[in-house]
């Protein structure tokens, strides 16, 4: 609910500056079962598109991801060869920005004149190709506009949204496939040599492949079958992949479909594949963008697909639906409340249809966030919030429909670890209904309930006064707006006790200018009278669904949450008063870990006993391997606490001779040998 846990008398002096917020991409860490998003809060995506290379020479792969907007994400790998440990290094990466195009950016690295570095195409929604030529280097690249419209040999323009690069014909230099929205692939065979481009057209319909108007074709190519030559691999606009497994010779291409849903893979809606060999060991692994335009109940703004099989023969296993940013699918609204009775606030995240929560696995200082379900609870399009409404201490819910106006009443059954909610009320209306929310608007003991609306053309906020008890409400609408609040098509609002003086005051959202307003309550705790404070609360400028507001670190100032229309969340910081606050957003730096290893006895027969320590959540990994590098035993694989830890491995049935104990731990990788003695 939108009350915060503390009511604390703030002097009004400490409110008397303007508020800052810092926006953070990480600071608040998000876990889905044993894996940490890289940067969880940066509001998700619509149509994510990725692409990896090695673009800063150190031999691990990057990525760099599109999507709806106008600016390329990239996420530096600092993690091994076998282990990827990704970090947002840039919400802009190479200072390139394509407000100028139409959106849907789809980025493709390849090394388009042979000169040792990767250079960048990126495809468009207007089915334009800019080329970026990287004038730095492979360890420091720099990226210039060279083509701000890729045309051919006879200067036509190349029409593409989705680029492909590679040597179809092995001839030494780059073709490119051009996926386009007609669900065609354009084929332009490079005349030029390695160098210095120059592209033909070949054809329009490349193999005779055409899935139809506006199904968006979106091609990759990758050896899976480890028999020398490219396979093809088409990702579609349902969010199927399509492969054509290539039957020619690298010289000479011969493609035959093999599936039209290779598989079984379903993203939602706009597949955008890309295959590398992420973790090592010798095949390729699948990274698949997507989007969520027609279906709601996929999750997820990147999907990381692991290949359990072989280099000739794959088998892939899903890991991952959020693999870089949290993303619940559309329209996120974020909704607060400690619904485990443990002392934090936990979140939970309303999508189009679906209610899901994330549990306060840290402390009420620290918090960290793990994901428990994207889909607790089935809903019609609205809104929702949280509260005790039967006083038995347990936050319950309340939920709109909006275009049904009906208003609905949940308790929960009291299930800490698993939420249950059960509908006992509702409430009919004949308006649209916007955002709801709860708040003791009155200083009665009990929640009331503020929902705006929209009726016959006109707008309001309605008041429910809760006329009940506090364990049995009885709403009953008394105004169709608050004292003091100008209301007009801005339709979505919180209550929260911004100020922490006692008394509920009110954000506004203004969803389209990306703009909070602030509403404080100058009223007494049983008699509410707003006052308008600031209408840049919090100037995002960008485009917002629904927010919620709370202090989420217990520092005595009110933190938020805005849900947006991609899918994702962003979290704002309130650092007011704090000078030493840089008011940018922070990239993500993983926490430091700090991690020991011993093993004894040495030599051992047959047992040997292993402790380690971590000083910070980590990634663990704890293998034996023998002196040829093969690994014969793993002991721990998966996320742990900070502590110390025991375990063992008994070398029975192993011969004599010297291995290896290998501990990884986030960043951090111990080896010690250990001799064995029969």
């Amino acid at each position: 609910m939108r009350l915060s846990l503390l009511v604390l008398l703030i002097p009004a002096l400490a409110f008397a500056q303007e508020f800052q917020f810092h926006q953070e991409l990480d600071s608040i860490p998000v876990w889905d079962g044993e894996y940490q998003m890289p940067a969880p809060w940066t509001g998700g995506y619509w149509r994510s598109s990725p692409t990896l290379a090695d673009f800063n020479g150190d031999g691990l792969l990057d990525i760099v991801t599109g999507g709806a907007g106008t600016k390329l994400q990239s996420f530096t790998n600092i993690g091994t060869n076998n282990y990827p440990l990704f970090i947002l290094d840039s919400p802009q990466f190479g200072d390139i920005n394509c407000a100028s195009l139409l959106g849907d950016l789809n980025p493709v690295f390849c090394n388009i004149d042979a000169d040792g570095d990767q250079d960048l195409l990126i495809g468009t929604a207007g089915g334009i190709i800019q080329f970026y030529e990287n004038i730095g280097s492979s360890t420091q690249p720099s990226f210039i506009l060279a083509a701000d419209t890729l045309r051919d040999e006879n200067g036509v323009l190349v029409w593409c949204q989705h680029p492909a690069c590679i040597d179809i014909d092995n001839d030494g230099d780059l073709d490119l496939l051009c996926g386009r929205y007609t669900g065609t692939i354009g084929y332009y065979l490079n005349v030029g040599n390695a160098q210095q481009y120059s592209f033909h057209l070949v054809t329009d319909q490349f193999e005779g492949i055409n899935f139809g108007y506006q199904n968006d074709a979106d091609p990759t190519f990758c050896d899976i079958d480890s028999d020398g030559d490219y396979d093809l691999f088409i990702g579609n606009k349902y969010g199927k992949i399509y492969f054509y497994r290539n039957d020619g010779t690298p010289q000479q291409y011969d493609f035959t479909l093999v599936s039209n849903n290779w598989f079984g893979i379903d993203v939602g809606d706009y597949a955008s594949p890309e295959f590398c060999d992420i973790d090592g060991d010798g095949d390729y692994d699948l990274f698949i963008g997507k989007d969520n335009d027609l279906t709601y109940d996929i999750p997820g703004a990147m999907q990381y697909w692991e290949n359990t099989g072989t280099p000739q023969v794959c088998n892939f296993v899903l890991r991952n639906q959020n693999y870089l940013t949290f993303d619940a699918g559309c329209s996120c609204e974020p909704d607060l409340c400690d619904i485990d009775l443990d002392g934090d606030l936990d979140l939970f995240f309303l999508t189009n249809s679906q209610l899901g929560w994330m549990e306060n696995t840290g402390t009420n200082q620290n918090p960290e966030f793990t994901i428990r379900t994207f889909d607790l609870l089935e809903l019609p399009p609205g809104s929702c919030d949280l509260g005790d409404l039967n006083g038995d201490q347990y936050p319950d819910l309340v939920t709109v429909n909006g275009w049904g106006g009906a208003i609905t009443l949940w308790v929960n059954r009291v299930t800490p670890q698993n939420p249950t909610f059960v509908e006992f009320s509702s409430i009919d209306t004949d308006w649209i209904l916007y955002e709801v929310s709860l708040g003791d608007l009155d200083a009665d003991g009990d929640l009331d309930m503020i929902v705006g609306g929209e009726h016959s053309g006109g707008f309001g906020l309605l008041y429910y006064q809760n006329q009940g008890t506090p364990s049995s409400p009885n709403f009953v609408q008394v105004a169709q707006s608050l004292p003091g609040v100008t209301y007009n098509n801005t339709l979505n609002s919180s209550l929260v006790d911004f100020n922490l003086d006692g008394r509920i005051d009110l954000l506004i959202e203004n969803n389209w200018e990306g703009a909070v307003y602030y509403y404080e309550n100058i009223g007494s705790p049983q008699s509410m009278n707003f006052n308008l404070v600031t209408t840049n609360l919090l100037d995002t400028s960008l485009t917002l669904f629904l927010v919620d507001a709370a202090d989420i670190d217990s520092d005595g100032k009110v933190d938020i949450f805005t849900g947006h229309y991609e899918g994702g969340m962003r979290f704002f910081r309130n650092v007011t008063g704090d000078s030493t606050a840089v008011l940018q957003p922070t990239k993500m730096r993983p926490r430091p870990s700090r991690a020991t290893l011993s093993i004894g006895p040495n030599p051992s027969n047959p047992v040997t006993a292993i402790s380690y320590q971590l000083s910070a959540v980590s990634l663990v990994n704890l293998s034996v391997y023998d002196i040829s590098g093969r690994r014969v035993a793993q002991l721990v694989n998966g996320r742990q606490n900070p502590g110390e830890y025991n375990v063992s491995w008994n070398s029975s049935g192993k011969a004599s001779g010297v291995y290896l104990i290998r501990l990884d731990a986030g960043q951090q990788r111990i080896t010690q040998k250990v001799v064995v003695v029969k």
